[in-house]
């Protein structure tokens, strides 16, 4: 939901508005180019971050910057249509401070591997546009709006305040954002404001058809054979309310993960209110992700294993092994579960 007014907060270091609006500073930094801007990415990036990370930094470009595009991980096969992204460069740690360092959809700066650390001097602006509401408000200017269902909207009205021009090249990454942060339009956080950005976009010359044809038409035999083999591992509690997909380490390459939204099909059953998918990690630790269905905020389950997101989709990383991880944050979600019934 939107915020009914303007949060806005500074200090000697920092910025923070919280609002539709990208505000005046964010503005004026932009339309100044500095040295060398850096598009920083965090781990496992998706269709928001890079459609986002790029298409902006491709509209500082034309716009007189000098950029460069990385993260701590590679850009997925089925994102490698985005353009800019041949430019995307892999950094285990970082190999010198920019003057610039922006990040989008970012909440937790602690995503980006110690990369930030290591690109932010003692003058960098850290510019942090992003729609969760538990950012970290970690940069010098962060413009945060909670009721974008996509960074990507919001990318879109800050080049539009700009007076920046789109084009297909732009577009096409910030269609892909919004298209794949709203589960190709069919969640809760879809709005009018979504619909009409995504018709701008279109009037701009990114191209429906193709975002669809590279994301899910594209897949090869052997990953539908894993798709099956990992849906034959769905649990449903007894009373109907929560579904379960666990991935052990080694049952599902990279490449499939990053193509596939695992969590939409537990999620997709009747009567199930909250969809748990987990995935063991080669460093003996858990991956799990929640999705809601408005019943339960899974962003405060989230939190209590230092994650985050939206209430109807969010995040968290779990001590292993597997097993115990289940166990962990199941009882977690039927705690939240119990606390909306009683």
């Amino acid at each position: 939901m939107a915020p009914s007014a303007t949060e806005m907060s500074h200090d000697a270091a920092s910025l923070t508005v919280v609002a539709p609006e990208p505000p005046a500073r964010l503005l004026e930094l932009l339309r100044r180019p500095r040295g060398e801007a850096l598009m920083l990415g965090h781990v496992h990036p998706d269709g928001n971050v890079l459609g986002t990370l790029l298409g902006l930094g491709l509209a500082m470009e034309r716009a007189g910057w000098t950029v460069s595009y990385a993260g701590p991980d590679p850009i997925p096969e089925v994102l490698d249509f985005i353009p800019g992204g041949d430019r995307w460069r892999v950094w285990r740690k970082a190999p010198r401070r920019f003057e610039t360092i922006v990040l989008t959809d970012c909440p937790n700066d602690g995503r980006t591997e110690g990369l930030l650390e290591g690109v932010r001097g003692p003058d960098s602006q850290v510019l942090n546009v992003d729609h969760h509401p538990d950012n970290r408000r970690y940069g010098t200017v962060n413009w945060i709006d909670p009721s974008a269902a996509a960074t990507g909207e919001m990318v879109f009205d800050l080049l539009t305040a700009l007076e920046w021009p789109i084009g297909r090249d732009i577009a096409l990454g910030l269609y892909t954002a919004v298209h794949t942060d709203t589960g190709s339009f069919r969640y809760s956080n879809t709005t009018p404001r979504t619909f009409r950005i995504a018709a701008a976009l279109t009037a701009e010359g990114a191209e429906p058809a193709l975002v669809t044809d590279r994301l899910y038409q594209r897949r090869p035999k052997d990953a539908l054979l894993t798709l099956g083999s990992l849906l034959g591992r769905v649990e449903v509690s007894e009373d109907g309310l929560i579904a379960t997909l666990t991935v052990p380490d080694g049952a599902a390459s990279e490449e499939f993960m990053a193509a596939e939204d695992l969590v939409t099909y537990p999620r997709s059953i009747a009567g199930v209110k909250v969809a748990v998918l987990l995935r063991a990690e080669p460093d003996g630790r858990v991956k799990a992700s929640l999705r809601g269905k408005g019943d339960v905020p899974v962003n405060r389950i989230a939190h209590q294993f230092g994650g985050g997101g939206h209430e109807n989709a969010a995040g968290c990383t779990l001590a292993g092994p597997l097993a115990r991880a289940k166990t962990t944050l199941l009882a977690a979600v039927r705690q939240a579960l119990d606390g909306r019934t009683s």
